[in-house]
């Protein structure tokens, strides 16, 4: 490993979760003997990997997740705290999740839109961190937003309609 790398996990102070059955679904490490981060994996079996375009210069949305379409109200309070979720407030989580996005592909697609940008992390934040830019873990998605598997569907979806997506799964 570069010893770039290695100042960069130092000076961030990057913690990541050790597999645990608990967060099954949402952790996407899936070695169950790692010790060490870097002996963290995931895979998608079965999955044809799509190239990211050389070129962006096509129309691209750019969403903030929990400000656009809540899909799933059942995840908005995953913390279990009353201070977690109030669409009237701009500082607390308005709900908007990878199912809201999903419900909305069609529509994107028929403005025209060529590529889906998410802004922010999709990995677990502050729990008052709507904006999804202050991740505590870069191994363990946001409950917030989706399990693995919804992020899968999206990415699916999103391909399907002839589109791209900027998200944070990448070939081994």
């Amino acid at each position: 490993m570069s010893s770039l790398v290695w100042v960069f996990l130092a000076i961030t102070g990057i913690n990541a979760l050790r597999f645990s059955q608990e967060y099954v679904g949402y952790n996407l490490n899936e070695n169950e003997t790692a010790i060490d981060p870097l002996d963290y994996y995931g895979e998608w079996e079965n999955h044809t990997y799509h190239p990211s375009p050389k070129n962006w210069r096509f129309p691209v949305y750019s969403i903030f997740l929990d400000k656009f379409v809540n899909g799933d109200p059942s995840n908005d309070n995953a913390n279990g705290t009353q201070f977690e979720h109030d669409p009237m407030q701009t500082q607390l989580r308005h709900g908007g999740d990878i199912q809201g996005l999903i419900d909305s592909l069609d529509y994107i697609q028929g403005i025209g839109v060529k590529g889906i940008y998410i802004a922010g992390s999709p990995f677990m934040n502050k729990p008052w961190g709507a904006d999804s830019y202050s991740p505590l873990d870069f191994t363990l998605l946001d409950q917030h937003y989706g399990d693995i598997a919804k992020y899968r569907e999206m990415v699916t979806e999103v391909h399907n309609r002839g589109s791209k997506s900027k998200h944070f799964y990448t070939k081994k």
